[in-house]
């Protein structure tokens, strides 16, 4: 007798239909996050609506949303990440979906006030930690980027300065990053076969918060640069003007023209100011109100690997930990 085939589920048929539009995203977390986000969305339809296609699927976005907010109780952070690939599949701007706005004051993630209960191997003080906390201080690299290290991930970038290679980083980007302590990064690649791991999976094995290190990182490096500015002057802006500059024609390419793409000089002038509910929170916590533009940017850029000075201001430094 021949065994029978079993027939997939009318959930299973429309997940396997939306993979092949999420195919697209190249980065696998990024891929498998949203499909596995829009598959949530057609469990709900099909257990709320009985849809029978991706079609009948549109119609209940904002259904969903306030069902997420109402009965599921996530926070705006979380619905907005529930939503984004169900916008993203049915080409909805997620401004037509009406759900809290999401404010970076309100987030949990490497504040020390999250409420969250302290594991045991979340113990920055442990000796067993010591190598990896260090590291991770000093360089603000993510965790799946320091796992992937080996000892041959280091270069020096396009103003002959020692950087820890980032191979593949957020979104499957490679980048270049700074350290303020050379001598001491550069001591773990040190006297290792060029293929060796810089740490053992023994060593990732913790629930450490490494995101809190970054921030850490982020504004040790701030408070760094604000005082060589402070004791060097005018000189010193420039050289950090200078070497922003050379990683902008570095890494911002226009595919169609083959050059840098102009540089927006507003960037780096004046000073950014915290606004809302990151300011409410500035307050609170006795943190700076405002940040140089400059130093801001050249944190955002060689310590945390992007362009946008209002993440780097309010998800690092308008963190109280």
């Amino acid at each position: 007798m021949s065994k029978k085939i079993k027939k997939p589920t009318i959930t299973q048929q429309l997940t396997a239909e939306a993979k092949e539009y999420f195919s697209k995203y190249k980065n696998d977390v990024t891929r498998k996050a949203y499909i596995r986000n829009f598959k949530r969305y057609i469990k709900y339809c099909r257990e709320c609506h009985n849809v029978k296609t991706l079609c009948e699927c549109y119609r209940y976005m904002q259904e969903y949303a306030d069902y997420l907010v109402s009965v599921r109780q996530f926070t705006p952070a979380t619905v907005h990440t529930y939503l984004a690939p169900v916008c993203a599949y049915f080409d909805t701007n997620m401004a037509c979906v009406t759900k809290p706005l999401r404010h970076t004051a309100d987030y949990k993630r490497g504040r020390s006030n999250n409420g969250r209960a302290e594991r045991s191997d979340n113990d920055f003080s442990n000796p067993k930690f010591k190598r990896l906390v260090e590291f991770a201080l000093n360089t603000g690299l993510r965790r799946a980027e320091i796992k992937r290290l080996t000892a041959a991930d280091f270069c020096y970038d396009e103003s002959a300065a020692f950087c820890v290679l980032v191979q593949k980083g957020k979104g499957g980007k490679r980048h270049a990053q700074r350290v303020v302590n050379e001598a001491f990064v550069k001591s773990y690649f040190e006297n290792k076969d060029p293929t060796e791991k810089l740490f053992t999976p023994e060593e990732m094995n913790n629930k450490l918060n490494i995101h809190k290190l970054r921030a850490l990182c982020a504004q040790n490096a701030y408070r760094y640069y604000e005082k060589q500015i402070a004791e060097k002057g005018d000189s010193f802006r420039e050289t950090m003007e200078k070497e922003l500059r050379a990683r902008w024609q570095n890494c911002n390419i226009d595919k169609r023209t083959g050059k840098p793409k102009r540089f927006d000089e507003r960037q780096i002038q004046g000073f950014y100011f915290l606004r809302g509910k990151n300011k409410e929170y500035a307050i609170e916590n006795n943190l700076p109100l405002k940040y140089d533009k400059l130093i801001l940017l050249y944190i955002s850029v060689f310590f945390l690997s992007h362009w946008r000075l209002n993440v780097s201001a309010e998800n690092y430094l308008n963190v109280q930990i």
